[in-house]
């Protein structure tokens, strides 16, 4: 019983000191630290609202390393040129291009249409079939075209002419004094050598065949006697591995074909070496 009692006190103790906080916090006195402890939500008035989370920045999201600029492409200042290079002898070989009648731009880069009219080039003149402009190319292409695109009085003094290059193996249709087509050329053997000098389209024949050899000439412009400028099969399958018998060939068969139709009877025709 003793124990109980005891038990008794103690609870009786505790609940004296609560009463007395909340009588203090009723009457709006200043809480003892006891009462406060025992009661915090009282002396507040409410439950504590949770404080708002601490503002944090998203962390920075790293930049992407920029990537370095591609090498700049060379200058070349002496040949060789490749592809790719870019500079005033790129300018040179593309100006001389153009004259001898390849498709390129002049735009001081060995882009794909220059290294593809080089390669040709080479080959027509037997320089190989790169596409690289050697110490040697660049003089027979220099050689070629010293006269710097100026074409001989008599290819520039008729409304048309067809201006025939022996050198540079070409036939250009010329129509007062402006350079309308460029096409390769292939003329006559030693043995049967192309006539060289004016003369006139005297005759035209557009499904012709040799009475001499029995071979297909078509598009035929007569000038001189049997000489023709005419399309060649051969030439076109077989390129500068062999020669005409004086006439003057042309492989490309929708030029030969242009060419007929623009070309009248009478017009002059110039064949000469450059």
């Amino acid at each position: 019983m003793a124990g109980e009692e005891g038990d008794m006190a103690g609870a009786r103790r505790v609940w004296a000191v609560v009463g007395a906080g909340c009588l203090v916090a009723a009457m709006g006195l200043p809480v003892s630290a006891g009462a406060a402890e025992v009661a915090p939500s009282q002396a507040s008035g409410g439950p504590t609202a949770p404080a708002p989370p601490a503002h944090r920045k998203p962390p920075p999201v790293p930049k992407p390393k920029p990537k370095p600029p591609p090498p700049p492409a060379s200058q070349p200042t002496t040949w060789p040129v490749h592809a790719g290079d870019r500079g005033p002898l790129v300018t040179a070989v593309q100006q001389r291009l153009v004259w001898l009648g390849y498709r390129v731009r002049i735009n001081q880069v060995m882009d794909r249409s220059t290294v593809l009219a080089v390669s040709t080039f080479r080959a027509k003149f037997g320089l190989g079939t790169s596409g690289v402009v050697t110490t040697a190319t660049w003089k027979r292409l220099s050689a070629l075209t010293h006269t710097h695109g100026v074409l001989p009085a008599a290819c520039r003094t008729a409304a048309v002419v067809l201006c025939i290059d022996k050198t540079q193996k070409s036939l250009r249709l010329v129509r007062r004094g402006v350079v309308a087509l460029t096409v390769d050329a292939r003329f006559g053997g030693p043995r049967t050598p192309t006539r060289e000098g004016t003369f006139r389209v005297n005759r035209k024949s557009r499904d012709h065949v040799s009475t001499l050899f029995h071979t297909s000439m078509p598009y035929a412009m007569f000038f001189a006697g049997g000489q023709a400028v005419h399309y060649s099969p051969y030439f076109h399958r077989d390129g500068y591995n062999g020669a005409s018998h004086g006439c003057v060939n042309l492989r490309d068969l929708s030029a030969a074909r242009w060419l007929f139709g623009q070309v009248p009877m009478g017009t002059r025709v110039v064949v000469y070496r450059s």
